[in-house]
């Protein structure tokens, strides 16, 4: 069996939705979306939320995953989401060994499901791929989630070999997306 390890970078200073990997979503803080889709999955996923906000880590812990504190280089409005889900890694692979598979999973696509995900980690076993990244049906990346094969969540350069699933997923950005996707949708 695979070790699976889902990353959740989860920055706290959120400019156009304050709090956003926490705000409220179908009565739960939005981050338990991502979680819950781990959770339902087919395999058997590890989750670690990575954030630089005590409140965000908090909530994580409440909801029983293991968490990662971001330094300050990862954390600021220039940083790219890599270099946080890199540290993460590293954290982890110091505190519980390594994984076979690493996700990076978007706090704020709250619509993605466990069947996507699983579509995911599926299309990198199945076609031995070092990455797999999700796409929009209009074969758009999304960035709901990247699924590394284990080193490769190291790597600084672009995969090359990699492929893609189809995936939607509505990522929330401001109130109004929040409003616009509880109202378009009913989560169970």
């Amino acid at each position: 069996m695979k070790k699976i390890t889902a990353i959740i970078p989860a920055r706290g200073g959120s400019k156009r939705l304050r709090n956003k990997n926490i705000y409220p979503i179908w009565g739960k803080p939005m981050l338990f979306w991502a979680i819950q889709a781990c959770k339902n999955s087919e395999f058997e996923i590890d989750v670690c939320v990575s954030s630089d906000s005590e409140e965000i880590l908090q909530v994580a812990r409440d909801l029983g995953v293991k968490t990662h504190s971001r330094g300050s280089e990862s954390s600021n409005d220039n940083a790219y989401k890599q270099v946080a889900i890199r540290a993460a890694a590293k954290h982890l692979e110091e505190k519980y060994g390594k994984s076979d598979i690493y996700i990076s999973l978007q706090a704020n696509s709250p619509t993605l499901t466990s069947m996507q995900l699983d579509k995911g980690i599926n299309a990198l076993l199945k076609n031995n791929k070092d990455e797999i990244f999700s796409v929009d049906s209009n074969l758009m990346q999304n960035a709901a989630f990247r699924i590394f094969k284990g080193d490769y969540v190291f790597q600084e350069d672009l995969s090359t070999n990699c492929g893609v699933v189809i995936a939607e997923a509505h990522d929330i950005h401001t109130l109004g997306d929040v409003e616009k996707i509880e109202n378009e949708m009913i989560k169970i």
